[in-house]
């Protein structure tokens, strides 16, 4: 009995030393597929290559002028992640302009992954006021983007799998 009334007490005072710094609040984010409708293609739709999410990725032509572009939506203003899932098979980095609202926000590089069945996440921020919004992905050289399978966009850094801590 002495044993049990002792490991009741320990197992009490280990529980009121746990300091718990307020709550997670998950800042969902919303994912936009290149082959949806919510995003447009200068280029093909194709699902030749594995590992993709839906049912395929934007193979963008590869010209300055080709791009891909999605129609997002802000619930308020604010700084938005996005979260760019990309392959590129390429031997050199793929140069794009990012632009909202037909505004060059940023140009990012697109770094090679190892082969066309190979994705990764490029995540860079952008602000933006409430409301809808087009993201394009536009290339930087004739050379092309590199093959886009979706585009994540979230508030306040929140792309899946990321938490914002509030302290309320």
């Amino acid at each position: 009995m002495r044993l049990k009334s002792a490991l009741a007490g320990a197992s009490l005072l280990i529980s009121a030393l746990v300091v718990v710094p307020g709550h997670a609040a998950y800042a969902a984010a919303t994912r936009y597929e290149a082959e949806s409708a919510a995003a447009s293609c200068v280029g093909t739709i194709d699902a030749n290559w594995s590992g993709f999410s839906g049912t395929g990725f934007c193979n963008a032509n590869n010209a300055v002028g080709a791009h891909v572009q999605f129609t997002v939506n802000a619930a308020s203003a604010g700084t938005a992640t996005l979260g760019i899932r990309f392959a590129n098979g390429g031997t050199t980095a793929r140069q794009a302009h990012v632009l909202v609202d037909g505004v060059a926000v940023q140009s990012v590089s697109f770094e090679p992954t190892g082969s066309w069945s190979t994705w990764m996440t490029k995540t860079v921020t952008v602000s933006v006021s409430a409301g809808d919004h087009t993201v394009r992905l536009s290339p930087a050289a004739s050379t092309g983007l590199p093959n886009i399978d979706y585009l994540d966009f979230g508030l306040g850094g929140g792309l899946p799998g990321s938490f914002q801590w509030s302290s309320s």
